[in-house]
């Protein structure tokens, strides 16, 4: 069984399709991605609002399904241009962390500054604080995984 796949109508889905190449590609070149990605439980939603995409990535410890559009109960919504989405994944990692100080964690950051990329926690009720921690350490993960620059 993959690590990473596609449900439904993900497989017609051009980020969903990027997405499962990048995560496949580098949990099988580095023992440090497939380790973040083996820890990894949370379900994050990707949107491009330029293009009209939503992508839905479920992980659980081990593996990762893709979803066409907003699937189950996301912890995190990244909501970014079709363009920013593939540069989150030049950062540098450093220390465990994404890096901030090149011109690709600088520019990241801009983008953040000025909302071109949105990081929004969806409100669960009733709250959960470990959940949320728990989805945080995950995208620092996620990060990590999607890295094609460590």
């Amino acid at each position: 069984m993959d690590a990473v796949r596609l449900e439904g109508r993900a497989e017609e889905n051009g980020l969903a399709l990027m997405l499962q190449g990048l995560l496949s590609e580098n949990i099988a070149a580095s023992e440090n991605k497939r380790h973040d990605f083996n820890a990894m439980s949370s379900i994050f939603a990707l949107v491009a609002p330029d293009a009209e995409v939503t992508v839905t990535l479920a992980f659980d410890r081990g593996s990762c399904t893709l979803y066409d559009g907003l699937h189950g109960d996301p912890d995190l919504m990244i909501t970014a241009n079709s363009d920013a989405i593939p540069a989150m994944s030049l950062l540098q990692i450093r220390h465990g962390l994404p890096w901030l100080f090149d011109d690709n964690g600088k520019a990241f950051v801009r983008s953040l500054l000025g909302r071109d990329v949105r990081i929004s926690v969806l409100v669960k009720i009733p709250p959960s604080p470990l959940r949320t921690l728990t989805a945080a350490v995950d995208l620092v993960r996620l990060t990590k995984v999607l890295s094609v620059n460590s």
